[in-house]
């Protein structure tokens, strides 16, 4: 068998376990991620995959379902989701005293009106609990509906979330838990993330540092004229 259809485990002496999965084409990603984890001795499995028919949206809907067999696997412990192109800096045992039976990190997007509250998925953390598990079970049913546009994961886990108000408890991770982009990390972030989806097109970086110019000259223009930053 290959060994972009094996999964990647470690066992070392921690209280979590994070979690992971990869397709074939992101089984060098995966291996990085796990020799990195073995430098801080962090416990870690991580699922192979098959890729799902779809772009890339679709792969990301099944990270319930990996979660779920990762909560049969591991029945008594924290389970921490973390996708494959982050990387880990430092300590982050700390992140198991979080609240809650999900601790997810929630990012402020700009909307014409304000700004909307969203959750993300980068880095997920599951308790052992009842209310984690219907908390999954609902994610996965959002994940495996035929709803177009695909969008990804994270729009399906805003719907469970809405549809689970009162079955299971959230909180936030800390930011230095989040997964900020490395160009936007600080210091004491301890876990980053470098984004392989923009990275695998030629100029990704480029491209993403463009237009992060392109909007903060955008913002600057429309202080100087309005007094106000620039809204969609």
């Amino acid at each position: 068998m290959a060994s972009s259809l094996i999964d990647i485990v470690s066992v070392e002496n921690t209280s979590f376990i994070v979690i992971g999965f990869f397709t074939p084409d992101y089984h060098p990603l995966a291996a990085t991620l796990s020799q990195n984890l073995a430098q801080f001795e962090v416990s870690h499995h991580l699922y192979a995959r098959e890729k799902a028919q779809g772009a890339w949206g679709h792969q990301t809907l099944q990270k319930p379902s990996v979660l779920i067999k990762a909560r049969q696997d591991y029945p008594n412990h924290m389970l921490l989701l973390m996708d494959v192109d982050c990387r880990v800096r430092g300590d982050i045992s700390a992140i198991t005293q979080c609240a809650g039976d999900l601790a997810v990190p929630f990012g402020r997007k700009p909307m014409k009106n304000g700004t909307a509250l969203k959750p993300g998925t980068r880095v997920l953390l599951v308790k052992p609990t009842a209310g984690a598990d219907r908390a999954l079970a609902l994610w996965d049913e959002k994940c495996r509906l035929n709803i177009q546009p695909v969008e990804n994961d994270e729009i399906r886990l805003q719907m469970a979330i809405e549809e689970g108000a009162g079955q299971f408890s959230l909180s936030t991770l800390p930011r230095m838990f989040q997964g900020y982009e490395t160009r936007k990390a600080r210091p004491d972030d301890v876990i980053i993330h470098d984004s392989a989806r923009d990275e695998a097109h030629l100029f990704g970086r480029f491209r993403k540092d463009l237009k992060q110019g392109f909007r903060t000259a955008r913002n600057l223009a429309s202080r100087i004229l309005t007094g106000k930053d620039y809204r969609h």
